[in-house]
């Protein structure tokens, strides 16, 4: 009988509910992301100029084009005074396939281990079983925050890699640098890599957060840390794959030759295009988080009349906010149940932490008529319980 290497897996729960949300008619959904939002203009002028100038039709080198590793140097030590140089990036083409080929990269025997936070985004499990890793979760606590030395203690001598999403996916919840700088200070010398996601970084919806990307702590730490972010999300152009991983000179060399051996290069339009726009970047986050805090308070205030039959509390970062169930631990089965009945999908907290069944997530940023009428659709369906 023939096997394959991912056959006992489902696929994610998030794509699962957003596949069955198209297959039903008047469906509205809450569950992946999909881009709302806008894009200026301006901004979608420079990809009519890029067509019209036959630019981006061919394939760039895998860690090409030199352009925009240039404007990424120069974006983040004009404002966060990180500094790294343009072998220190490799574009990629989404976040995923940049963790899939670090981590095939630096896989020297099978079984080796990585550390995962619990709960964090699914995607991850899958690519480190595709690399013959094993992966070790360390439990977050109660209330959302790590306890460093918890990691600590389940680190291994067969950890290699600590995978980290902050601002936390699933959750809002904000890893703080000093945690970061306590982390990296106890790999230091060893042969460990932590890796940042940091999709979310730019949708902090409170002035008080205490935030700061990785990059700034880069230039120390370089031997360890690896870093991964995104425009796709921030421009609305998750279509497009187009991410970046910044990590130390070797590793990219070392890494670029498995990226190349899985998509070649990361679309070459896209690069052309965010080269000429990232210095629209500043100017773009306060309209977007405005947009995105705006749709969280009116999703707040529709919520607190239906506490009868859920609870929830108000989320700090990007745009999905968490909701428990009051009547029921089935959250796969309920949300089922209001995908075909109420005709609004949700994803079902289990798809990122299994312990804790009674939850669901509900993504906001949204056309506002859009979750006004999902909205509806969920009030009237509790009432009807």
């Amino acid at each position: 009988m023939k096997k394959y290497r991912l056959q006992h897996k489902e696929m994610s729960l998030i794509k699962k509910m957003e596949a069955l949300a198209t297959q039903i008619w008047w469906v509205t959904s809450f569950s992946q992301w999909i881009p709302d939002y806008e894009m200026p203009e301006k901004l979608k002028q420079e990809v009519s100029k890029l067509v019209l100038a036959w630019e981006g039709n061919k394939y760039t080198m895998p860690n090409w084009i030199l352009e925009l590793r240039q404007e990424v140097c120069k974006f983040y030590k004009n404002f966060y005074q990180a500094n790294f140089s343009t072998d220190e990036i490799m574009i990629t083409a989404w976040a995923i396939e940049a963790i899939n080929a670090f981590l095939l990269t630096i896989l020297n025997e099978k079984w080796d281990e990585v550390i995962v936070l619990d709960p964090s985004y699914a995607s991850y499990n899958n690519a480190i079983e595709i690399a013959w890793w094993k992966l070790v979760y360390c439990p977050i606590e109660k209330d959302l925050t790590l306890d460093v030395q918890k990691l600590k203690n389940t680190i291994t001598p067969k950890t290699k890699a600590i995978i980290i999403c902050n601002p936390n996916n699933p959750t809002w919840w904000i890893i703080e640098q000093d945690k970061m700088i306590e982390i990296l200070e106890y790999i230091k010398d060893s042969d460990i890599y932590l890796a940042c996601d940091e999709v979310y970084w730019h949708f902090l919806l409170e002035d008080n957060l205490n935030f700061d990307s990785a990059t700034v702590l880069f230039e120390k730490y370089k031997e360890n840390l690896v870093i991964i972010n995104s425009w796709s999300k921030l421009f609305s152009i998750t279509g497009w794959r187009i991410w970046y991983m910044i990590a130390n000179e070797k590793l990219i060399h070392e890494t670029i030759k498995i990226h190349d051996s899985l998509v070649t290069c990361a679309p070459s339009i896209a690069q052309y295009w965010v080269a000429k726009t990232i210095d629209s970047i500043p100017h773009l986050i306060d309209d977007i988080v405005k947009q995105i805090r705006d749709a969280r308070d009116m999703v707040l205030e529709r919520l607190s009349n239906m506490t009868n039959y859920i609870e929830f509390e108000k989320p700090k970062a990007w745009y999905y906010i968490f909701c428990k169930f009051k009547y029921t631990e089935n959250d796969y089965d309920e949300c089922m149940k209001i995908l075909k009945e109420a005709k609004v999908s949700l994803v079902p907290w289990s798809a990122f932490w299994k312990q804790w069944k009674w939850y669901f997530r509900i993504c906001f940023w949204r056309n506002l008529d859009i979750l006004k009428e999902g909205l509806n659709r969920l009030e009237k369906y509790f009432k009807n319980k």
